[in-house]
């Protein structure tokens, strides 16, 4: 989905509406995982992945399932380096699972020369925005920082559209990650990112959610007829957000 350009003048704070309307692409989206999603865009360019450990408990398990989004990045890519502010998961990558290719500090207040030192094609923000205190301003140091070695960026969020979630508010309920600060729509989150001066172009909905037993029995009459089976964006769990940087 492309970012709808009659929108940008609210998203830069140049109009306000107290009760804007923006409509969302009625367009199907394929099927694809976060992590291919992403493997496909940053493909044989140079990546900086922010965030890149995860906890430590279930990075073998992700390594097994194929979804540890490191190492398919370290694979896919012509080169990349992995930042996070866990030691002892950045300790444990090195160590136990050799990777060399990451680095232990804040990206925000220690200097990082292998970036400095050399031009990025893409900086990879994966499931960060929703934890952090103050998004905006994150973004905006990293940029001030960084933005003259980094061309793009990719950011994935959670997104509160989507069929799981209204069945959970209808049944007077929440269900989230404990460490979230924030449930993003298409427009909350480009307002983040325009806000700390970035330009995004582009949504791509992702994880397709769990289906109902009737979605199930329709999927596969399409597949058996050899219909293409896609779906709106409320069948998707997470948005991924690409765009530039300057």
């Amino acid at each position: 989905m492309k970012i709808d350009p009659t929108v940008l003048k609210y998203l830069k704070g140049e109009a306000f509406q107290s009760s804007l309307n923006v409509e969302i692409s009625k367009e199907k989206h394929r099927i694809i995982s976060r992590e291919s999603a992403i493997t496909e865009i940053i493909r044989n360019t140079g990546v900086i992945h922010i965030g890149c450990s995860d906890h430590i408990q279930i990075i073998n398990d992700k390594i097994k399932n194929n979804i540890w989004l490191h190492k398919l990045i370290t694979e896919n890519s012509k080169r990349c380096i992995g930042i996070d502010i866990d030691k002892e998961s950045i300790e444990f990558i090195k160590n136990e699972l050799g990777y060399q290719n990451v680095f232990y500090g804040n990206i925000l207040t220690d200097d990082f020369k292998n970036i400095t030192e050399s031009k990025w094609d893409y900086a990879v923000f994966g499931e960060i925005v929703e934890h952090l205190d103050d998004p905006v301003h994150f973004l905006k140091v990293f940029k001030a920082k960084y933005g003259e070695n980094v061309s793009r960026f990719i950011i994935t969020v959670p997104t509160i559209y989507n069929k799981r979630q209204f069945t959970n508010m209808m049944n007077y309920r929440e269900v989230i990650n404990s460490d979230h600060r924030f449930w993003f729509t298409p427009y909350t989150i480009t307002k983040v990112l325009v806000s700390a001066g970035y330009n995004p172009d582009k949504i791509i909905y992702s994880n397709l959610q769990s289906l109902t037993i009737r979605d199930l029995v329709i999927r596969k009459i399409k597949k058996t007829l050899g219909l293409k089976v896609e779906y709106p964006f409320y069948y998707f769990n997470t948005m991924i957000i690409t765009g530039s940087i300057n």
